[in-house]
């Protein structure tokens, strides 16, 4: 029977309120989540190719904003608080082995999510989050990042 490979998880750390915090809208949350599944959905198609082309291993990518339509309706009913959705994320980035932020601009729950990586040693890797495509030196940070995840 042949060994399993191990598969890699990274957690994909983005704005969803952003700036606006409490006074964002649902469009300026649906608009920074649909911006921010575009990207890590461009850095996912990288990283299959990486693994078909290259033989990297498997890395799955969990990008909140993909379910956050579920969160935001928990938590405009009461059922889930500010706190508890960050609990869960940082439960969630615990099962990882990389944290990717997007962007420079970061939001109060993305600061909690690079406090608590930082504090139970998993790296970090910060990208621009702008354009399209990743740049060259984003490639290059990317795959050093996972290098070092897998040593």
């Amino acid at each position: 029977m042949p060994k399993e490979e191990k598969k890699y998880r990274a957690y994909f750390s983005h704005q969803i309120r952003g700036k606006k915090g409490d006074k964002a809208t649902d469009e300026d949350m649906q608009q920074n989540c649909l911006k921010a599944v575009e990207y890590g959905e461009m850095i996912e198609s990288y990283l299959l190719d990486w693994h078909r082309m290259e033989g990297m291993p498997l890395m799955d990518l969990h990008i909140p904003g993909r379910g956050d339509e579920f969160v935001q309706i928990a938590y405009r009913l009461g059922i889930l608080t500010e706190k508890e959705i960050l609990t869960v994320d940082c439960m969630i980035l615990d099962r990882c082995d990389l944290l990717i932020v997007m962007g420079s601009e970061l939001s109060s729950g993305m600061k909690v999510e690079i406090e608590y990586a930082d504090s139970v040693g998993i790296p970090i890797l910060k990208l621009r989050g702008k354009g399209s495509d990743l740049t060259k030196g984003e490639k290059l940070a990317l795959t050093a990042a996972l290098d070092f995840i897998m040593d």
